[in-house]
């Protein structure tokens, strides 16, 4: 059965689930904007193996087995909802912000850590400003991982800082941006407007919860059933949940939230499918699903 093929996460199922999720980007997107399209499939796949360096690096699974098989799932979602490239790669430094934050658990090398979570989520702030509302899961992951303390909000105001100057600089050096007060007020404007129209589409669209009510269930299982059984694990969790919740929040501000589901999706099915191998059931389950997720539905 297709549990069984994934039962490792070994280059041949990498190699698969990579060439699967062109083919869904194929069949659910648009190909007059192929190249956008094929970015932003890039961008994903550098998250996905992120996530999974995030996941047999830190611990947060015993293995990294079935992660790809999550990877095929999440695509044929992904792919059927509206996507922006800046969107996807804010996602991606918000993901090393966030793997930055996890190996502070490690006591190795804590001042750059921190300084490097200020940096990569600044620049994720900058892509897309809404991420500003994971400075909660930021915060939260250093009092659990380190402490947070002055010095440690120091040192990640320095990251923040140094990544504000280096992008400032290159805007100006473009000549993209000009600094003032006008600029600033229009910024934030821009930010309202963009708010107001996901708002309407949302308001109007009740396929827009699918799959976030999907995550929140798979999530609330997995938080009930395979919490941990140590505090290590379970202080890990916990950081995970903040960052679920914050994800979550996205699906109220924007239309384009699917990809700040991937990580905690990716972790909770992966952890369910490895203690569920053995049903016949739930392979029956998880075809059915991928079978169902491959509707050309809109979203």
């Amino acid at each position: 059965m297709i549990i069984r093929f994934f039962k490792f996460t070994k280059l041949p199922q990498l190699v698969t689930a990579m060439i699967i999720s062109f083919l869904i980007m194929l069949a659910f997107k648009n190909l007059n904007d192929l190249i956008s399209e094929l970015y932003s499939l890039c961008i994903l796949i550098l998250i996905f193996f992120l996530s999974l360096f995030i996941i047999s690096k830190n611990s947060i699974l015993k293995s990294n087995q079935y992660i790809s098989l999550g990877l095929i799932i999440f695509c044929g979602v992904y792919f059927k909802m509206p996507a922006e490239i800046n969107i996807t790669l804010s996602y991606l430094f918000l993901l090393l912000a966030i793997r930055k934050v996890y190996s502070l658990n490690s006591k190795k090398n804590q001042n750059k850590k921190l300084f490097d979570i200020g940096f990569w989520f600044l620049i994720s702030i900058i892509l897309c400003p809404f991420n500003f509302i994971f400075i909660l899961t930021i915060l939260f992951g250093v009092f659990m991982f380190h402490k947070i303390s002055i010095a440690a909000i120091l040192k990640i105001l320095t990251g923040v800082l140094t990544s504000a100057i280096i992008t400032l600089f290159f805007l100006d050096l473009i000549g993209h941006v000009s600094f003032n007060t006008d600029s600033l007020i229009y910024f934030f404007d821009q930010i309202w407007m963009i708010y107001l129209s996901n708002e309407i589409i949302t308001s109007n669209n009740y396929n827009h919860w699918l799959f976030a009510s999907v995550s929140f269930v798979i999530f609330l299982y997995y938080s009930f059933n395979f919490f941990g059984n140590n505090l290590y694990e379970r202080i890990k969790n916990l950081f995970l949940l903040m960052f679920f919740i914050n994800s979550i929040l996205l699906v109220f501000i924007i239309n384009e939230y699917s990809i700040f589901l991937f990580f905690p999706f990716l972790v909770t099915l992966i952890k369910i499918i490895s203690e569920y191998r053995n049903n016949l059931f739930f392979e029956i389950a998880i075809l059915i699903a991928i079978i169902i997720n491959s509707y050309p539905y809109n979203i």
